[in-house]
């Protein structure tokens, strides 16, 4: 992979890790602020993750590679290979810490996590952001920095999660703000990963597509979207489904933009 893709790949997974720990340490002893805030900022979240895998990584990965079956079967394997890797998470999670319950950032009953398994699921998860930031911006900027802002507007919500869960587990916000910050390397690992597939030939980049696609419509369709139906009054409602959109079509508005 050309050295300017990978360091504009790097820039955005720092600058969007950034975000979601500063995030974090603003947010930490504000209960208020978070259950205000975060559900407009997950329906925006939702809106530019649906959108993106929709109108520019899968598109960019038919364009490059063909309508042909492996691209629908790599979707297909991505989207059923999170569950599982989910599954085997909270299965080993639930072994550990059977009967134990706390209050998560988003407000609501979550099992309790050690630390260590914390931050292993958390890890993977920014690993496979690490990978989609990289896979887009093989497939040109726009696509990259669209990619990566859609990530950090999940990854905000999520990070804030890690956070609350090791303060509420004891540590003080200076050791929970550092152990946060360990699953950042995963996403460095995810660049490296589509940086040695872009090392044996460019073509071997655009199969991440389908891939990075599958992560974000499993996030929006089974993590983020459940996370939308909590509101009740017809004024979050409304502002919800005003985010929601409102998110995609910045997605929309930026596929249509020349060289997109």
């Amino acid at each position: 992979m050309h050295i300017v893709i990978v360091a504009h790949a790097l820039l955005a997974v720092f600058a969007l890790e950034a975000v979601a720990m500063l995030a974090a340490w603003l947010l930490r002893r504000r209960d208020y602020a978070l259950s205000a805030f975060l559900p407009y900022l997950v329906s925006v979240a939702t809106g530019l993750l649906l959108a993106t895998a929709l109108l520019h990584l899968l598109p960019e990965a038919i364009a490059s590679l063909g309508n042909t079956p492996r691209v629908w079967y790599l979707l297909a394997a991505g989207i059923l290979g999170l569950f599982c890797v989910e599954q085997i998470v909270a299965t080993i999670v639930h072994t550990g810490d059977a009967g134990v319950v706390h209050v998560h950032a988003h407000g609501h009953a979550h099992h309790s996590l050690r630390p260590a398994n914390l931050i292993v699921a958390s890890s993977l998860h920014s690993f496979l952001d690490g990978v989609s930031v990289a896979a887009a911006f093989a497939a040109g900027p726009r696509v990259g920095w669209i990619t990566a802002l859609a990530i950090s507007l999940h990854e905000v919500p999520h990070r804030v999660g890690d956070f609350a869960v090791l303060l509420h587990a004891g540590y003080s916000a200076t050791s929970a703000l550092r152990m946060a910050v360990l699953p950042s390397l995963g996403a460095l690992l995810g660049v490296a990963l589509v940086a040695a597939f872009g090392a044996s030939g460019d073509t071997a980049v655009y199969w991440l597509l389908p891939i990075s696609a599958a992560s974000f419509l499993y996030i929006a369709c089974v993590n983020l979207l459940p996370e939308l139906r909590h509101q009740h009054s017809r004024l979050a409602i409304a502002l919800q489904m005003l985010c929601l959109f409102g998110g995609a079509a910045l997605v929309a508005l930026v596929a249509g933009l020349p060289g997109a």
